[in-house]
């Protein structure tokens, strides 16, 4: 709806959005963007580099809570302007109303990639939001209708645990005009209920389907049904805030080798996915790092980590997640007896979304950790370039400014990450990315599981939709789309 400078493409590639033109210095710490001529909010108030400027300053601002704070620090001057500290951010310079120029402080090669996150950093209209203190951004009216935006559609109806309206932006000059004019999003909590309306035809399209469903839905003569490796990790994400046993890597490497990962693969996601052992595991370039443990299914060497690491077999760890994915669902309680199998005794606690993101996101901050011993997640784009997964295990990435929800802190991965990203060079890259790789591996900060594929269908009947690899950006191209008849 928004518009941003950057988005990522099906490729897993940045490319221009609002964006007319963009110069990389040849070190790579200095972008100088070009927006568009004509840009509109869908009031018809000009979008210029002013609303770029003004949407930064809030999302690095601390008061905000914005979780693109922690990417978006790397801009020279952000942390102290964040913090109060100074009244603008030194490296970011609007020198008329179609350019943005940002400053880093240090080289960054994939400031690009970061930008795009998320499908782009949402430009916000500044001459809505500027009233609106800080703390009081997600509880403004504009969070709730957020109207005017700037992208190809805009803001139409919403309702909670509902659906959520869009139509075409009538005035949007970033590019030809959506062709749909309007898209509406059920909001659907049970994988069940979705797969039955797409069956039906009351659904054209749903992204991130179970691996179990792909072939019943092959059979629907309605639907195309696509399967391509996500760039995502599924994951169990430890939480080093609170004093468990789980500080100790002897006990994380024992939880690696006690779960049957290729059994899991093949039986419940039906193969559709593949075991990862750290979290760099592409581009091509990078490929997949050479010497890593690949931590084959072995009980007995799970429970001799544990006897060296002295552990208690009293001690319950909890284990909380979302429940309603049917994948999800079937594999957690056989790694919950995998667990409890060498010794390990884990409970699982069911959570609703708003109380998941508030345990462990929400909940946290800059100093403390969220509410829970280990967490289920899945997501990340970490194809797109190695240090997509600094956004994850930096120490400045720290929830809730960033994804490093458990806290995890290693200054030799920290130094590894920025030596990665300030070498231009991808030989250079690949060979201080697969030492980080290295590392991540022996000190399991998370639990790593699979890179599940990612499967959409969508009714025949849908036209210009171009199937991502990650699942979440299945909009990626949305003003493309239409309808036949």
């Amino acid at each position: 709806m928004f518009g941003a400078l950057v988005r990522i493409n099906d490729k897993l590639e940045p490319i221009p959005d609002l964006a007319e033109k963009i110069d990389t210095s040849a070190d790579a710490k200095v972008y100088t963007f070009t927006l568009k001529k004509g840009l509109t909010f869908s009031d018809g108030k000009p979008l210029t580099a002013a609303d770029v400027a003004f949407t930064i300053e809030r999302a690095v601002d601390k008061r905000t809570g914005s979780y693109w704070r922690g990417r978006l620090l790397a801009l020279d001057g952000a942390a102290d302007f964040g913090d109060q500290k100074a009244d603008k951010i030194k490296g970011l310079e609007t020198p008329d109303d179609y350019t943005i120029k940002m400053t880093l402080t240090t080289p960054d090669s994939t400031w690009l990639i970061t930008l795009g996150d998320f499908n782009g950093l949402s430009i916000l209209p500044k001459h809505i939001l500027e009233s609106t203190a800080p703390d009081q951004m997600a509880k403004a009216p504009f969070a709730f209708a957020p109207t005017p935006s700037g992208g190809a559609f805009t803001f139409a109806d919403w309702k909670a645990d509902q659906y959520l309206q869009v139509k075409r932006n009538e005035t949007y000059a970033g590019g030809p005009k959506a062709k749909l004019d309007t898209i509406f999003f059920k909001a659907i909590s049970q994988q069940d209920v979705g797969l039955a309306q797409l069956d039906k035809g009351e659904v054209d399209l749903m992204a991130g389907l179970p691996a179990t469903e792909a072939d019943r839905l092959r059979k629907n003569a309605s639907l195309t049904v696509t399967s391509v490796p996500s760039p995502s990790v599924t994951f169990l994400a430890f939480n080093f805030g609170r004093d468990t046993p789980l500080k100790d890597k002897r006990v994380r490497q024992a939880m690696m080798y006690a779960i049957d990962r290729a059994g899991i693969v093949k039986e419940v996601l039906k193969g559709e996915g593949t075991v990862v052992n750290s979290t760099i595991i592409g581009p091509d370039w990078m490929g997949i790092p050479e010497g890593l443990n690949p931590y084959a299914f072995d009980p007995n060497k799970a429970k001799q980590l544990l006897k060296d690491a002295n552990w208690n077999s009293s001690t319950k760890l909890n284990l909380i997640y979302i429940p309603g994915n049917k994948i999800n669902d079937a594999w957690l309680p056989i790694v919950q007896q995998q667990f409890k199998d060498v010794g390990i005794n884990v409970d699982l606690t069911q959570l609703d979304g708003t109380e998941y993101t508030k345990r462990v996101v929400t909940g946290a901050t800059p100093t403390t950790t969220g509410d829970f011993d280990i967490a289920e997640v899945d997501g990340g784009v970490f194809r797109a370039d190695p240090n997509v997964s600094a956004k994850y295990f930096e120490t400045s990435s720290f929830v809730p400014a960033g994804g490093n929800y458990g806290h995890y802190s290693n200054p030799q991965a920290d130094d590894l990450f920025k030596q990665g990203r300030t070498t231009p060079d991808k030989t250079q890259r690949k060979q201080i990315y697969t030492n980080l790789a290295k590392l991540l591996n022996e000190e399991c900060p998370w639990v790593f599981l699979w890179s599940p594929n990612s499967i959409t269908a969508y009714n025949k009947r849908l036209v210009g939709f171009k199937p991502p690899s990650y699942a979440n950006s299945f909009m990626w191209n949305a003003e493309e789309w239409s309808v036949t008849k």
